[in-house]
């Protein structure tokens, strides 16, 4: 057996055929030693030699030419080399390069139910051992590197991450805000309209706003605009093996990318929240005024005897874990890339749809345990 940086060779006779079984990552770092133990195996003369690809897992476009490469030496030798078995990794990626004739029949052959179970638990572990060191790191990262002295985020990171998932997101905050609040308004009329209790639509909105939806619909913008950004950017990164250079300078991947977007996200989330209930408040106004005949001053007056500081440090405080929520998972999905392209696509829909999803169950939980 040879071991190369990245990829283990193994050669064994099955039935009198040789088999040729590699395993690990066969990419541009260890190909070239790959073929060299290729070179080395394959025999002269009429013979059948199995290449087995079943333990690859990952392979690019070097991988690929190696194996072009080898199966044109076998030829010459006057022997014959075929794939007996493929690797899902490999198989995308060798399907990408048009190598489709030259791969095997998929196995038919689904693993049990108890062996899928136990896959799935496995996976679940893993993952959710690479969530809890993700969130371990950036936290401690976050409250230790600023007094360690050791090389962090570029001078003025924080402040271009803070525009970014701040300022430039403000507008679309207020506006989906105050049509929030006046569609609420609108709800409400018709209703109150009916018992005499107009003014009561202030309360509504400003409670509603203030608890709930204020700090909901801003985590979900926040999740579609800025977490999609995290993710797609932190993927395409590990891709192109950007944060393997990181490491490989000395950076801790964590520290340089991932915590200034937590200081940023930290101090632009409540911001944007405060910004989302005060437009919906404002979009209730203007809904109360023209439907049920309550001015602005009465309607500001209203909303800000019913609104205790109980429900402006809820809301803040959910907002402040919202978007702690949606940075991890952006994090954890962008970090976690592998493959091409088409695996950044994905890994940023993941983001998207894991960070409302969250999202909702953490917001539930928190009105649980502050309502109840």
């Amino acid at each position: 057996m040879a071991k190369t940086e990245h990829a283990q060779v193994e050669r064994s006779i099955e039935d009198g055929v040789i088999r040729l079984s590699i395993s690990g990552r066969l990419d541009r770092h260890s190909a070239p030693a790959v073929m060299d133990w290729i070179r080395a195996w394959l025999p002269k003369g009429d013979e059948k030699v199995g290449l087995d690809l079943g333990r690859v897992e990952h392979l690019d476009s070097a991988g690929a030419a190696i194996l072009a490469e080898s199966m044109q030496m076998a030829r010459a030798k006057g022997c014959s080399l075929e794939l007996v078995k493929v690797s899902d990794a490999a198989r995308r990626t060798l399907e990408i390069l048009r190598y489709q004739d030259t791969l095997p029949a998929v196995d038919s052959d689904r693993p049990g139910f108890i062996e899928g179970l136990g896959d799935w638990l496995i996976g679940i572990g893993q993952s959710s051992m690479r969530l809890l060191l993700l969130m371990s790191d950036t936290f401690y990262w976050a409250l230790v590197g600023p007094f360690s002295g050791s090389r962090g985020a570029p001078r003025g990171e924080v402040i271009r991450q803070t525009v970014l998932l701040g300022s430039k997101a403000f507008g679309i905050v207020a506006l989906l805000a105050a049509l929030i609040g006046l569609t609420m308004a609108l709800l409400s009329a018709h209703q109150l309209r009916q018992f005499g209790a107009n003014i009561y639509a202030a309360n509504m909105v400003a409670i509603a706003m203030a608890r709930e939806m204020g700090p909901m619909m801003t985590a979900i913008i926040v999740a579609g605009r800025s977490g999609s950004a995290i993710a797609a950017e932190l993927a395409t990164m590990e891709v192109t093996e950007e944060v393997d250079a990181l490491r490989a300078m000395g950076f801790s991947p964590i520290r340089f990318l991932v915590v200034p977007k937590l200081y940023a996200i930290t101090i632009t989330q409540p911001l944007l929240t405060v910004v989302s209930i005060a437009a919906g408040i404002l979009g209730g106004m203007v809904v109360a005024a023209a439907a049920l005949g309550i001015p602005p001053e009465p309607f500001l007056l209203q909303a800000g005897g019913a609104l205790t500081l109980s429900d402006v440090t809820t809301g803040l405080l959910k907002s402040l874990v919202f978007g702690w929520i949606i940075l991890i998972v952006a994090a954890f999905c962008g970090l976690g890339t592998h493959g091409g392209a088409g695996a950044v696509g994905v890994s940023t829909t993941r983001s998207v749809v894991w960070a409302i999803f969250t999202v909702i169950i953490a917001d539930c939980i928190f009105s649980l345990t502050f309502y109840l």
